[in-house]
């Protein structure tokens, strides 16, 4: 045998294969694995460093099974600063969100930038931008041909997420153009198929098949998708996830189809201060999930699902040497990282990557003024009330609901009722397409002021909310003016904004001072009155994400998810 760099010694060995601990020696050559067992004296040389792991357990590296740069508002250099310290050392990447942008170009750009860090960053290419064709625009329709140039590049496993399920169980023939051409080339497909169950769900899963789900609201349903061979992807971060880890695991003999992941549903401030998939490990583990099954899910049945475990996801020979030392498994405290045989020293510092000019140049709108924010009430109405749809927000959650509303009406125009929490919320698309939506929208709690944001899931359209018209298209107009971001304004003095320059939805600022830009962000809502405990958050995902039950708005109007259709702002009551 050929002598180590490295050997560990006093450690215990966590076999994600196995599920057992043991007490083994690891031996890493060049980067990767060279030998794992009880004695590793056959691998020393003169040369080879002997680290004293002092009792701790050895596990692989985390691997996050779906994941986002851009939802939290960091680009690949960044984002990986942020979160190998903490453990995670490989993801799976989908790129939708730049790419709905900037198209494949943008997906290139994204890949480019992640080979500056250590951090193992596999790509998906997303076969659904936008997200729902006729019911949104967005600065690219990915087809056939795109798919085909995304596949091209490199590290690129297959198609991202098919979160437009509705197109898919109606046999839409450009997506099924698609998922056809992946399946011949046996290609993996992730899904996104939330109350999608029974017959339907069996027409989603059959043309990729699409292998995976991470948008399941019972665990019956998640239940279902395991029976019905796909991958179920538990979801932890940030948000509030309303199921439970622990009844599911319990409920399954077999759990190597569950799978661990944070989704971009995270905040820096969570990253830095309690982890990144470290944190969604450590949260499954606190609901009542076995530890070693925890592990699993962050580690080798990922690595499974994509046809990586040759490469990562668990310690043995061969495999890449990326290695976490914890001293707790309860607690998952990470004490050290190991990536390629090589130990991180935070803080981590990687070189920026340069973006050309036109990728920073991306919200082509021109300023707004109060009177785009106006509602006429319907035809004929001059005063009184009006019954109006109406987005109910719930803090932390991606799903929302309707509300059925009446709302005043003054000299023909309706107005929101602060009062009542019912705000102003408009969606302007970003693309010079001229196109907008006002509806209103419940859970924010400002009092005063407004903020938007480029930064509309998945479009990535200006959306703004409001107690004020004048002050929310201000708000509007200085992310214009920075050409992407995040603005908080109130009245003419009163101005907070997070320039997010890349495709305006990211920055390549380091993970501290996004945090203190965020943070001030929110100091700023909740000085107005916002009761949300991340309104960026709620900006992003939970008005225009129309891919969510239950309403949703874009660019083209309100749009109820689970029919697939726009709907009127006004009720029949």
């Amino acid at each position: 045998m050929s002598r180590a760099d490295t050997v560990i010694r006093n450690g215990q060995l966590v076999s994600v294969t196995t599920r057992e601990v043991l007490r083994w020696e690891v031996a890493i050559s060049d980067g990767r694995i060279a030998y794992i067992g009880p004695d590793a004296r056959q691998s020393l040389g003169t040369d080879t460093e002997i680290v004293d792991a002092d009792g701790a357990y050895l596990v692989p590296g985390l691997i996050s099974a779906h994941d986002h740069y851009e939802m939290t508002l960091m680009s690949a250099v960044p984002f990986a600063e942020a979160v190998l310290p903490q453990g995670t050392t490989a993801a799976i990447m989908d790129p939708h969100d730049i790419v709905n942008v900037l198209g494949m170009e943008g997906m290139r750009a994204l890949i480019d930038e992640s080979r500056r860090t250590p951090l193992k960053a596999f790509f998906t290419v997303p076969p659904c931008v936008p997200p729902a064709p006729g019911l949104e625009d967005a600065g690219c329709e990915v087809r056939l041909e795109d798919v085909q140039q995304g596949l091209a590049f490199s590290p690129v496993l297959g198609i991202a997420e098919a979160m437009d399920f509705q197109r898919i169980i109606r046999r839409d023939p450009e997506m099924m153009r698609i998922l056809d051409w992946v399946r011949e080339r046996g290609l993996p497909v992730d899904g996104h198929c939330p109350e999608v169950r029974g017959a339907d769900l069996c027409q989603y899963i059959a043309p990729g098949p699409i292998r995976t789900d991470h948008e399941s609201t019972s665990v019956d349903e998640q239940i279902e998708k395991v029976r019905q061979g796909m991958y179920v992807v538990v979801r932890r971060g940030s948000i509030e996830e309303p199921l439970s880890a622990a009844e599911l695991v319990d409920r399954l003999d077999d759990t190597s189809s569950l799978l661990l992941a944070v989704d971009g549903c995270i905040s820096v401030e969570d990253m830095l201060a309690h982890g990144h998939m470290r944190y969604a490990v450590r949260q499954i583990i606190t609901e009542g999930v076995d530890p070693l099954i925890a592990i699993q899910m962050a580690t080798i049945n990922p690595a499974r699902c994509y046809g990586l475990d040759h490469q990562i996801g668990v310690i043995a020979p061969g495999r890449s040497a990326d290695l976490l030392f914890v001293n707790d498994l309860r607690l998952f405290d990470v004490s050290r990282v190991m990536v390629d045989g090589r130990f991180l020293e935070p803080p981590l510092h990687f070189p920026r990557h340069p973006y050309p000019q036109h990728a920073l140049a991306t919200v082509n709108l021109t300023p707004v003024t109060a009177n785009d924010l106006l509602v006429r009430a319907p035809e004929g109405q001059v005063d009184g009330d009006v019954a109006v749809r109406v987005i109910g927000v719930h803090d932390g959650a991606l799903v929302t609901e309707e509300i059925i509303a009446r709302l005043p009406v003054r000299a023909g125009i309706v107005s929101g009722d602060p009062q009542q929490d019912i705000l102003k919320a408009a969606v302007f698309d970003r693309y010079g397409k001229g196109t907008r939506t006002v509806a209103f929208v419940r859970g924010f709690g400002l009092r005063d002021g407004a903020f938007a944001g480029s930064i509309g899931q998945d479009s990535q359209n200006v959306v703004g909310v409001g107690a004020c018209d004048a002050d929310l298209a201000c708000a509007i107009n200085e992310v214009i003016r920075m050409n992407g971001g995040v603005a908080v304004v109130r009245g003419d003095s009163e101005r907070t904004t997070l320039p997010l320059p890349i495709a305006g939805i990211m920055t390549d600022a380091s993970p501290a001072e996004l945090a203190q830009r965020r943070a001030a962000i929110a100091t700023a809502l909740w000085s107005l009155g916002c009761a949300l405990a991340d309104p960026i958050f709620a900006l992003s995902l939970a008005i225009t994400l129309v891919v969510i039950p239950a309403l949703k708005m874009s660019n083209r109007g309100l749009v109820d998810v689970m029919r697939g259709a726009i709907v009127p702002l006004f009720a029949e009551q």
